[in-house]
């Protein structure tokens, strides 16, 4: 880790901002193929040490603006990684591949032919086996196997969750590994790509808040940014190289392109999210479900609605100031029974895979201001997937279930009619702005990857139409969203553009 104490000039061939699933893949290849590699994460370098799994500590620690980042309305939470490491540190090692239909959807979508193509395969293999990604390490908690008892007794899909993890302990502290795993198990790019990168020489900079991309006659030459030392004194640093990657995240690499002077419209235009709320069940049995396995299994039962469009069933550890924060407001007393219950609780979640784009600006400040708002062809998806997470619950032998509603919707599985009394009131109270808790677990398409320069923003190589020698190799290439969790997605985009920038020289 290179230490910056003064006002700092650095030269290399390829300067990456962000060192997640995209930058520290890019790290990795490039420092292994021979080139002279600098990474600056915004984050700290976070070791197992740091990880107390205290919630308030790791959010405040390895999460963006302290897991306090919303959409403007303030409708919708937005967490996402910044550490050394990135989104992968707190990924719930949910490792599950791009559909084929998605492939092929997205090459139509964009006018290439890169993601149905033996390279991109090839990428997804390369990834795949760097972070031993597979089905060993995959026993359920009791949230899983409530989930797999419910769909199994309804005759509908369940699967086995992939993940990314190397002697995993599984049950012993699985369920805080969205605060970083501190045994070592999850392959995080802090344990694999940067490993690698660190190993051949590259240099790494944390606490560095990238502002602008420096260009000269056209093309990248570099980045200004600004670190922070300990105590909090700032630095400029400047970073010379012959080529610039962008994998800051869906958030906040269109905010660089904007603030680097870059005029395209369609810098922050096509943000997807992957809105994701739940429908909560009460159970007889101890659940605790902050404990167990932290994704094993899932659904695909409702992932298709309309032209592959529709919402995946997960579930996901619910530690008490998540669940606090998302549980709608009826009553204090209220209030106080469901947290008071919180270790006979399990849940659906609902994933969406949302067609409608929200976008990115940039304020006064330089700051991104996330603008998001669900369509009204993205809520009749949600309305139909709560219908069926009930019916999950209800069959797996919830007793209550309740949704993220204010005020909630409750009913009783059994009682007559219960599940039209569930979708009519969940339709009375509404589905948007403010309606029902929602969380952006996944921020993608905000600088998409196309063959119309008037549509993207970058090319087939992730090279930037307006600037040579810049590159995005993050989730903000995606054409749309991808409807399964992201990261091995946006790792083989970045393992394609990385060898590409490679094969250039």
């Amino acid at each position: 880790m290179l230490k910056v104490d003064r006002d700092t000039a650095l030269e290399c061939d390829v300067v990456i901002v962000g060192s997640g699933a995209g930058g520290g893949v890019v790290a990795g290849v490039l420092a292994q193929a021979g080139r002279s590699v600098v990474v600056l994460e915004r984050g700290p370098n976070a070791g197992s040490r740091d990880m107390t799994q205290v919630e308030g500590d790791m959010l405040s620690s390895l999460y963006l603006d302290g897991g306090l980042l919303m959409t403007k309305s303030g409708s919708m939470p937005i967490l996402a990684g910044s550490c050394l490491g990135g989104g992968t540190v707190i990924n719930y090692t949910t490792s599950l591949p791009l559909p084929e239909r998605t492939r092929a959807q997205w090459d139509r979508h964009s006018g290439l032919s890169l993601f149905s193509s033996p390279r991109f395969a090839e990428s997804l293999e390369r990834v795949n086996r760097r972070l031993n990604v597979g089905t060993r390490w995959t026993t359920p908690g009791m949230r899983d196997q409530l989930l797999e008892r419910g769909c199994h007794a309804l005759g509908w899909h369940v699967d086995v969750m992939p993940r990314n993890v190397t002697d995993c302990l599984e049950g012993l502290e699985c369920g805080f590994c969205g605060y970083g795993c501190r045994h070592g198990a999850k392959n995080s790019t802090d344990r694999t790509y940067l490993k690698d990168a660190a190993a051949a020489g590259t240099r790494m900079v944390v606490h560095c808040d990238v502002g602008r991309v420096i260009t000269e006659r056209g093309r990248a030459t570099g980045v200004v940014g600004t670190v922070h030392s300990p105590a909090g004194k700032p630095y400029k640093l400047t970073v010379r190289a012959r080529a610039v990657v962008l994998a800051a995240g869906a958030i906040h690499t269109p905010a660089i392109l904007k603030r680097s002077g870059l005029s395209n419209k369609n810098i922050g235009r096509w943000l997807r999210l992957h809105p994701a709320t739940a429908v909560m069940g009460v159970f007889p049995e101890r659940v605790e479900p902050w404990s167990g396995s932290i994704q094993s299994r899932y659904s695909d039962q409702y992932a298709d609605l309309h032209d592959g469009y529709g919402a995946k069933f997960e579930t996901a550890p619910a530690h008490f100031a998540l669940a606090a924060s998302a549980f709608g407001w009826e009553s204090a007393r209220q209030f106080k029974r469901d947290v008071a219950r919180l270790s006979h609780l399990s849940l659906c979640g609902v994933l969406l895979r949302d067609r409608d784009a929200g976008r990115v600006a940039v304020g006064r400040d330089g700051r991104p201001r996330v603008h998001y708002e669900l369509s009204h062809y993205d809520v009749a998806h949600v309305r139909t997937a709560l219908r069926g997470a009930a019916q999950v619950l209800a069959a797996a032998g919830a007793s209550e279930i309740f949704t993220l509603h204010t005020p909630p919707v409750r009913v009783r599985p059994g009682e007559r009619a219960w599940l039209d009394r569930f979708a009519a009131a969940a339709d009375s109270r509404g589905y948007r702005y403010c309606r029902m808790s929602y969380i952006a677990f996944h921020q993608m398409a905000s600088a998409t990857m196309g063959a119309d320069r008037t549509r993207s923003v970058v090319g087939e190589t992730g090279e930037t139409y307006e600037i040579r020698d810049l590159y995005v190799a993050d989730g903000s290439a995606f054409p749309t969203s991808s409807g399964v969790n992201p990261m091995i997605t946006i790792m083989a985009i970045a393992d394609h553009v990385a060898r590409g920038v490679d094969e250039r020289w």
